[in-house]
């Protein structure tokens, strides 16, 4: 019985000589299909790396893009700001303007009493001759309650 265990023995190790003659290698082709398998899953992580990153570049993208429109609408209420703040300036000055305009303004109407009506006098030949005594503009419009423009032309016409 010994004896038939070492020939079933004697021929498995020759039926397996025979078959890693036959796979040709058997060692070498296993480490090379390993290796490619193995090459395989590190593609697949290296596109899956790729994903993320391409993710992130664009979830990045659109935060830039945000922010540059932030950027841009706060220049430009700045922009409005200021316009308005020189609006705002020159709105003042004018005010000032015309404050001191309605001053003199009034000054001028209290100095006219447009309720006085001298008798039927002629206008011109008044001015004419309070402008030979040596009056001057002012004072003819005073004394005769007419306005500096009526008494210019009435100048201008005897003149002339």
């Amino acid at each position: 019985m010994g004896f038939i265990l070492i020939i079933i023995g004697a021929l498995l190790i020759l039926l397996n000589i025979r078959a890693i003659k036959k796979e040709d290698n058997s060692f070498s082709s296993i480490l090379k299909r390993e290796e490619s398998t193995v090459n395989r899953d590190y593609d697949v992580e290296i596109i899956s790396i790729r994903k993320d990153l391409a993710e992130s570049i664009f979830d990045i993208q659109k935060e830039m893009e945000e922010i540059k429109a932030s950027v841009l609408d706060i220049t430009n209420k700045e922009n409005t700001i200021n316009y308005l703040e020189s609006i705002e300036e020159k709105i003042e000055k004018d005010d000032i303007i015309t404050n001191d305009i309605k001053v003199e303004d009034k000054n001028i109407i209290s100095e006219i009493n447009f309720a006085y009506k001298p008798e039927k006098i002629n206008k011109v030949d008044e001015v004419k001759r309070l402008v030979q005594d040596g009056f001057t503009d002012e004072e003819i419009c005073t004394k005769m309650f007419i306005g500096k423009g009526e008494v210019l032309l009435i100048k201008g016409l005897f003149k002339s």
